[in-house]
């Protein structure tokens, strides 16, 4: 086999380990959190905002494409965007999970009727129960996919564009099917923005 391609090959090889390892430091404490709460859930109420965006079930599919998209990114960014975009998902997921022990926290899912949706939505909510909204990780791990496909210098401008596009329709999707609310987004976007600066600070 050429050189390059065994390169190519170790590589992803170690970014497809790095990334197994990124989604378990995100998904056993969500998972654990599910079901710990030290003190009385704050349930959020929708806003005017939520409300105006109507419920739309397919938009599940846009949903469930936020892991194909975490994915994509950490597989064609430069290496040291890489690293940036690893470390910072570490940092907001810590923070995150701090902040769902802290103040456990969730949304209301106002006007679905779960019994006449979609068996796949059914699935969906039946293992994400409606807790650990705010600071959404939708939102915070999304845009920090589309900060470090920014700052890569292997990606195409137009493809950075088509990332952002499909960041603004996972965002959609989450309000949607009322798994979040605007204020999980905005604050899950502001905590993303903020920790990318601030890795990208010490990495110089």
């Amino acid at each position: 086999m050429p050189r390059d391609s065994s390169d190519l090959f170790q590589n992803i090889r170690r970014r497809s380990l790095t990334g197994i390892l990124t989604v378990l430091w995100i998904i056993v404490p969500y998972g654990l959190l599910q079901h710990i709460a030290i003190r009385e859930i704050l349930w959020v109420k929708p806003s005017a905002f939520d409300l105006a965006i109507p419920v739309n079930f397919h938009s599940l599919w846009f949903y469930l494409t936020f892991y194909g998209l975490l994915g994509w990114i950490g597989l064609v960014i430069d290496d040291r965007s890489f690293k940036r975009y690893i470390r910072s998902i570490w940092w907001t997921a810590l923070i995150s999970h701090i902040v769902f022990f802290l103040v456990p926290n969730g949304v209301t899912r106002e006007a679905i009727q779960a019994d006449s949706a979609p068996l796949v939505y059914q699935w969906l909510v039946a293992a994400d129960q409606p807790r650990n909204a705010f600071p959404s990780l939708h939102a915070s791990l999304s845009v920090l996919a589309g900060l470090a496909a920014n700052a890569s210098s292997s990606l195409h401008p137009t493809l950075k564009i088509a990332a952002w596009i499909w960041i603004v329709g996972i965002l959609w999707s989450t309000i949607a099917l009322r798994q979040h609310y605007a204020v999980d987004l905005i604050s899950g976007s502001i905590l993303a923005t903020i920790t990318w600066w601030l890795v990208s600070r010490k990495q110089g």
